[in-house]
């Protein structure tokens, strides 16, 4: 019995060693959450950085309308660039085609200077200068959005509105008479619509808030007025000189433009007096009869 006693109790002994190594093999698996928990940090980061983006992007916008410091060019300074710009570019052409009806055979002379003048105002100028003649003795200038000269081309353009005039009313007259042919009918479409362009332009500036042309208005534009810097030298300086003559100019027209409502205003004046006069002795006249009776 004893030894029976003995071997009962190994056996009960021997399937509690085998059952602790089970315990062991689930605490392992615990680590396993653990690691899936540490990739939630990393999400939050990379989600974090397009926001920073979305932040600096309204920086980049480029400014629109007149820059402040800048002032419009009034009526005046705007008639008197466009009158000198028109004397320049087409006063020798017309003084030499008026000479050519008479006809002159040898306007070589004068047909090479009328271009050249042409092409110094058109092209070079502007090119180097942003300015045209005009422009010069009226003080005035071209600035975009930014405060700054505006491309190129839009001189370029700006000052071939004329010329394209001109060359459609040319093209109109001559191709007139021959309606019935293709190229007749081609030259009056190209000169039509180079006429209908400045005519365009022209109803552009009149009904915009600051005065813009249809280039103007393509290259965010405007004519402002221009106070030289007093360091200019050379050709430059020369240029700006120009803007006395028209500084000369304009003051002459505002004493003639204040002289003339002087007179409107006294003859206003004159013309009232009389009326309250005239009045005065009608209103004597009417008591008069009511004093005798």
């Amino acid at each position: 019995m004893g030894l029976l006693d003995k071997v009962d109790n190994l056996d009960d002994k021997e399937p509690a060693k085998k059952a602790t190594p089970k315990k062991a093999v689930a605490k392992k698996a615990t680590p396993k959450k653990a690691v899936a928990k540490k990739a939630t940090p990393k999400a939050a980061v990379k989600s974090a950085k397009p926001k920073k983006v979305s932040v600096d992007q309204p920086k980049k916008l480029r400014p629109t309308g007149l820059p402040e410091g800048y002032e419009l060019a009034g009526k005046m300074p705007r008639y008197i660039g466009w009158l000198i710009n028109f004397a320049w570019n087409f006063g020798v052409l017309i003084g030499t085609l008026s000479v050519f009806i008479f006809g002159d055979p040898d306007l070589t002379i004068g047909f090479a200077g009328a271009s050249l003048m042409i092409l110094i105002n058109w092209l070079v100028i502007p090119i180097w200068t942003g300015r045209n003649i005009g422009e010069f003795v009226s003080r005035t200038k071209y600035i975009n959005s930014s405060g700054s000269k505006p491309l190129f081309l839009h001189a370029i353009l700006n000052n071939s509105l004329g010329f394209l005039f001109l060359i459609g009313f040319i093209l109109v007259g001559i191709s007139f008479s021959d309606l019935s042919t293709t190229s007749g009918m081609t030259n009056i479409g190209i000169g039509a619509f180079f006429m209908i362009t400045w005519v365009v332009n022209f109803f552009f500036k009149k009904n915009s808030d600051y005065s813009q042309g249809v280039f103007d208005l393509a290259f965010s534009a405007y004519l402002v007025k221009h106070v030289a810097t007093g360091t200019e030298t050379g050709w430059l300086a020369k240029f700006e000189s120009l803007g006395d003559f028209g500084d000369k100019w304009q003051q002459k027209q505002e004493e003639r433009t204040k002289k003339a409502q002087e007179k409107a205003e006294k003859r206003a004046a004159d013309a009232a007096s009389k009326e309250s006069s005239n009045e005065d002795s009608e209103d004597d006249e009417s008591k008069e009869p009511e004093s005798e009776d």
